[in-house]
């Protein structure tokens, strides 16, 4: 006794997995589970005791493998979404996620991996060398860019144009070509704005520019068809008449059957939005709308976008670090840039880690189109008030060289021809008094130096009243009313209540203090806009699209599994799951 107590003063005798006896009777005790799987046992070795613990034996390689799949899943899902996000973008306004519409009057020229692939040279445009025989049909060819509000506008029109004057001569055809994806075959053409509208006659590649106004009847008589034109006068077609339909309170878009508001109100974002929308559109007209011709800028083009350039070095905050390197690499090599878009390319790809994705976070109210313009107005109001900024601590730069310095690149370089024109007329006619409020002389008062950025706010809410009134104007509704018009002012009311007084006259402190923290030095916590119950079709602007949440929810489960293997090899490799 003595001698066995002192020999259990070593500890109890470690218990060793073992395989379990084969037993008969109804005592029986099986190594088989109700799934067939073998397990083990643990007995004590001299008691032969009934079994402490059982575990199930998986495959050493188990905990590995599984994570090891997701993992792989979850890369190529990134990599999938990083083409798209890099390749995406605004690319049609015909076309939709892939799958050209067989019902639709127009055909999209497409150049895409869906097996509508694209020619080089598509035969409508230009004569296929490989057959001499071929006569191309009568066909009309809009070119266009899908952020122009402008082409938006004329979309649903040319669509009804298409059918009406199909349903007459159905030889015609009508093609659609966006600029934004065959910037190329834009540039050949000498298309230096949006949108254009050409005439081809059957058998023949010389074109006639036609205009967004031409009625059906007007079409067929270009194409030389006058028997079809003259009918169609008798007849009176939809697109001949488009102002005489009835008037509807609300519009209904065809594609998603949902009733729009009149007065779409503005989202809720923050300085760190509008500098993350302003640099997407910067770098996308540097894509985009800078050579719309091949070869070498001209000398007044080259001016205007070297003054836009050190204007915008000046003007722009720090924290847009990524424009800042881009604008910087350009003027440094600004003799290569304007030699051609390759360069121009990759001078913006030498200076910058990554490529661009074109997702605007607030600009695109649930459609991808809209980001530019709304980003290029974010850029232009950083820029104005960057100028206030800028001028309390350098030699001051005058208001009216930013603003003409604004005026020559839109006019140079903003290929939306209506949209174009508007702004150009509203600056060289004086808008809101622009040549009295806009100093030519650098001024050392502060009150001057504001009265850009007033004046740009104010110049932005005419346009965003003159849009209003044309978009329910396209969709045959009423003209707005005052309290409209108001709405579609920013910042709204309940934005700033102390912006606007009761006559809806304007308190000019009050108004640069939030475009200054809108801008430049932050948000306060009232320009937050709920966007509940705003009839945006495309959810909020924060909203991440289920593809993102499925990469995320697979890399967490391969987190997940990889923990879990490692706190088992740690148990195993210490002993604790014995105890």
């Amino acid at each position: 006794p003595i001698g066995r107590r002192c020999k259990s003063l070593d500890g109890p005798t470690p218990l060793r997995p073992i395989p379990a006896p084969s037993h008969s009777g109804n005592n029986a005790r099986s190594t088989r589970g109700p799934t067939s799987e073998r397990r083990v046992y643990l007995m004590h070795p001299r008691t032969k005791r009934a079994p402490l613990k059982r575990l199930p034996i998986l495959p050493n390689n188990y905990f590995i493998v599984v994570p090891f799949c997701i993992f792989v899943v979850a890369i190529v899902a990134l990599v999938y979404l990083a083409i798209n996000a890099v390749m995406g973008g605004p690319q049609y306004l015909y076309h939709k996620e892939g799958v050209h519409d067989s019902e639709s009057s127009v055909i999209e020229y497409l150049n895409d991996n869906s097996g509508n692939k694209g020619l080089l040279h598509p035969d409508f445009l230009y004569k296929p060398s490989s057959s001499s025989d071929f006569s191309p049909p009568p066909r009309v060819v809009e070119f266009y860019a899908p952020w122009c509000p402008h082409c938006q506008h004329y979309a649903p029109r040319y669509k009804k144009l298409a059918t009406e004057v199909m349903q007459v001569q159905p030889s015609i055809k009508f093609y659609a070509v966006s600029c934004v994806a065959h910037h190329d075959i834009c540039k050949a053409h000498k298309i230096n704005s949006y949108p254009v509208i050409k005439f081809f006659k059957e058998g023949s590649y010389e074109s006639t520019k036609g205009g967004v106004n031409n009625g059906a009847s007007s079409v067929l008589k270009e194409l030389g068809f006058e028997g079809g034109a003259a009918a169609v006068a008798v007849g009176g077609g939809e697109t001949d008449k488009l102002r005489k339909a009835d008037k509807s309170p609300n519009h209904t878009d065809s594609n998603n059957d949902k009733e729009i508001a009149r007065v779409v109100p503005f989202r809720d974002h923050d300085v760190h939005d509008a500098w993350w929308d302003a640099s997407v559109s910067f770098e996308f007209a540097l894509k985009n709308g800078i050579y719309m011709e091949n070869g070498s800028l001209p000398q007044e083009k080259q001016e205007a976008l070297r003054e836009w350039l050190e204007l915008l070095s000046k003007s722009l905050p720090s924290q847009m670090g990524r424009t800042h390197d881009i604008i910087n690499a350009i003027l440094k090599n600004f003799s290569r840039a304007v030699q051609g878009q390759s360069e121009l390319d990759n001078l913006v790809r030498d200076s910058v880690p990554s490529e661009p994705s074109w997702a605007w976070r607030t600009c695109t109210y649930g459609d991808n189109k809209m980001g530019y313009t709304c980003g290029l107005w974010e850029l232009f109001h950083i820029m104005s008030v960057g100028v206030v900024e800028y001028n309390q601590h350098n030699p001051p730069i005058a208001t009216r060289h930013a603003s003409e310095t604004l005026r020559n690149y839109i006019d140079h370089f903003f290929q939306c021809d209506v949209c174009r024109i508007n702004f150009l007329s509203m600056y060289d006619t004086c808008a809101f008094d622009g040549c009295h409020r806009l100093s030519t002389n650098p001024s050392l008062s502060e009150q001057e130096w504001r009265e850009l950025p007033l004046w740009l706010w104010e110049t932005h809410n005419d346009v965003n009243v003159r849009l209003l009134g044309e978009r329910l104007d396209q969709n045959k509704e009423t003209k707005p009313n005052q309290w409209e018009s108001q709405q579609a002012r920013w910042p709204p009311l309940f934005a700033c209540p102390n912006c606007w007084r009761e006559d809806r006259s304007w308190e000019e402190e009050k108004v640069f203090k939030h475009l200054h923290n809108m801008y430049w030095s932050g948000n306060p916590s009232y320009i937050k806009i709920p966007t509940i119950g705003t009839n945006d079709s495309g959810g909020g602007s924060r909203l991440i699209p289920l593809r993102w949440k499925l990469t995320v929810i697979c890399f967490g489960i391969a987190l997940l599994l990889l923990r879990l293997y490692n706190t088992k090899r740690g148990r195993r490799n210490s002993g604790r799951h014995k105890k």
